[in-house]
């Protein structure tokens, strides 16, 4: 044994570079830790080394499992695919059977995980629950749409069945805990009966099933005595509630996440959520602080220390050197979308086309509309990922694609490969290939590349398991989490579609007032917007939090550059109702340490 743990030890010091901190998470004796993992730190490769040493220790005994969730359902498939090629190859200094590996972990997101435990054991609660996989889940947030699926909810049932899902998302515990029961009774006479499930209603089944039936929660418990979260920051309340029943006094817990990622708080993350589960499960914290991703980059290694501190300490951070930016000025909007075309000509020119380059934005609007405008003007060829999950295009067709698919599999009697899954494709195409409109054209590209993938980097899935991944996706509407499979040398996204995914050359426009951040977000509140000149002595506790999570979706915005991010602002910018008017550059980009450095498109 002592021989075993010297080889693993002297293998990972090898393929980790020596990094303190990755090397204490692996071999760390605490059963809880806790690990701040920023992007490019190297959190994932960090995380299949600690599952490699915990198996190649022996210390998950038969029949024990690792249970791995994640967020969403792109993360959890990512690291099927990272355990499935990279276990065995690290498992081979000390040989375990591959068949032994993919026994000994199950990966899953939270919805997934309840599904399978409801497919089991739901009929104690409800016997339409056996079909579970055959339920259509959807979002049971607007009124409306409740009341139009005819099975006869009144007005009244739907808006309350509505602010149940609004209190999930503002983490309202006193309204989750008085009503779950109304709501899980209307879940029962109206939606399962007609073969519907709310994704709120998922989790909360489940939550009932563990709290009705003791001894299948202990089964999990006893199935499971290691937990491993990634992605962490981004839990819900109906999720953190569903892991401190699962985990014990006798559970080993790895919990991996980034605060200042945490982008999703309008659907529910909690706030400092890695914080309260180190003092709720009383764990080691262990902080990632070698920047992997921009090794040799200086600028960009400077730009992500320096907004960290300013996370850290808002009002004083510790600055030690100012990160220089690059910045692009210009009069209005017509003439930055101008710019950014001739800056993508030049990075393109200059490289050859080699260089990946996203353009990404805060949302859309008539500033983001103009870019377009210039772009097809110009006939650029991009990528248009533009994609909300509000949007009706966009929910639409992944709510047809679910139901061709399904009937797809059911008619090819549970079978599926490339030519089964490309009739499937082409029926989609013949379904929206007509119709003008640029979210479908995208949507369209996206699921074929997505769908190839399926059979080359998730080949190594079992055939159950590629269904269950495609259905996951189109059910979660996840398609724009597979932008990263797009070959388009120029992608235009939302900050939010592009989080967890990199380019090499990162453009970030519309760096001005009013725009990032924009009103509802920040500028609305702001004491300060004649010279977006913050003064920290004279802000506010709830202004804080605001900026703070401002501040989060441009540390994620600046972080998808391998590169280099480049900003651009316009000092007269277009309202939403089509006029001109003059702004301020961002207060983002006069945090302390950040150094805007403006310069023409003749300087790059």
């Amino acid at each position: 044994m002592q021989n075993r743990k010297r080889i693993l030890i002297n293998y990972f010091e090898k393929i980790h570079s020596g990094d303190k901190e990755q090397l204490e998470v692996i071999f760390s004796e605490n059963n809880r830790v806790v690990i701040e993992a920023p992007a490019g730190y190297g959190k994932t490769k960090t995380m299949i080394s600690r599952i490699a040493y915990l198996l190649a220790s022996n210390q998950v005994p038969n029949p024990k499992k690792i249970l791995a969730l994640t967020f969403s359902v792109n993360a959890a498939y990512k690291i099927k695919k990272d355990v499935a090629e990279n276990l065995p190859v690290i498992l081979s200094t000390v040989p375990i059977s591959p068949l032994k590996i993919r026994n000994k972990i199950f990966t899953t997101n939270y919805h997934g995980f309840c599904r399978r435990i409801l497919k089991l054991y739901g009929y104690l609660i409800h016997p339409k629950l056996k079909e579970i996989q055959t339920l259509k889940s959807f979002d049971d947030s607007k009124i409306k749409a409740l009341t139009n699926m005819d099975i006869g909810i009144s007005y009244d049932e739907a808006e309350s069945i509505a602010l149940y899902n609004d209190a999930v998302k503002s983490i309202d515990r006193d309204h989750l805990r008085k009503y779950s029961a109304k709501y899980l009774n209307k879940v029962k006479k109206y939606f399962l009966p007609n073969n519907f499930i709310p994704f709120n209603a998922i989790l909360v089944l489940t939550l009932k099933l563990f709290t009705q039936f003791k001894r299948i929660l202990e089964f999990y418990k006893s199935l499971y005595p290691i937990v491993v979260v990634d992605e962490f920051q981004d839990t819900n309340i109906l999720s953190w509630i569903l892991l401190q029943m699962i985990i014990d006094e006798n559970t080993k817990v790895m919990l991996m996440g980034d605060s200042l990622q945490r982008i999703y708080g309008f659907i529910g993350a909690i706030p400092n959520l890695l914080s309260k589960a180190e003092k709720k499960f009383k764990m080691q914290r262990i902080e990632l602080r070698t920047n992997h991703r921009f090794k040799g980059n200086t600028p960009m290694l400077l730009l992500d220390k320096n907004i960290r501190e300013n996370a850290k300490n808002l009002r004083n951070p510790s600055i030690k050197e100012p990160a220089q930016i690059l910045l692009f000025k210009s009069i209005d909007q017509e003439e930055e979308s101008k710019n950014i075309l001739s800056l993508i000509n030049k990075v393109t020119q200059k490289s050859n086309n080699k260089l990946k380059i996203s353009v990404l934005v805060k949302q859309r609007g008539p500033n983001t509309s103009k870019i377009l405008e210039i772009f097809n003007e110009n006939n650029i060829d991009f990528f248009y990922a533009l994609f909300s999950d509000e949007d009706d295009p966009y929910i639409e067709f992944h709510k047809k694609s679910l139901f061709e698919f399904l009937n797809t599999i059911a008619s090819s009697q549970g079978k599926i490969n490339r030519a089964i899954m490309n009739r499937f494709f082409h029926k989609i195409k013949k379904e929206f290939g007509n119709k003008d409109l640029a979210d479908y054209e995208s949507l369209i590209i996206l699921l074929k590349a997505f769908l190839d993938n399926v059979f080359s980097e998730f080949r190594f899935l079992t055939i159950d398991e590629k269904i269950e991944f495609i259905k996951d996706t189109l059910e979660n509407n996840s398609l724009k989490q597979y932008l990263g499979y797009i070959e388009s040398n120029v992608i235009v996204s939302t900050i939010h579609g592009a989080k967890g995914l990199e380019w090499d050359i990162v453009i970030i426009p519309d760096m001005e007032q009013y725009s990032f951040p924009n009103w509802l977000g920040l500028c609305g509140l702001c004491n300060f917007k004649n010279s977006c000149e913050l003064d920290w002595q004279n802000i506010n506790l709830d202004f804080e939090k605001k900026f703070y999570d401002e501040l989060s979706v441009f540390y994620v915005a600046s972080t998808r550059a391998r590169k280099k991010v480049i900003f651009s602002y316009s000092q007269n910018r277009i309202d939403y109702r089509g006029l001109e008017k003059k702004c301020n550059l961002s207060c983002l980009l006069k945090l302390k340490g950040i150094n805007p450095i403006i310069k023409s498109i003749n300087d790059l």
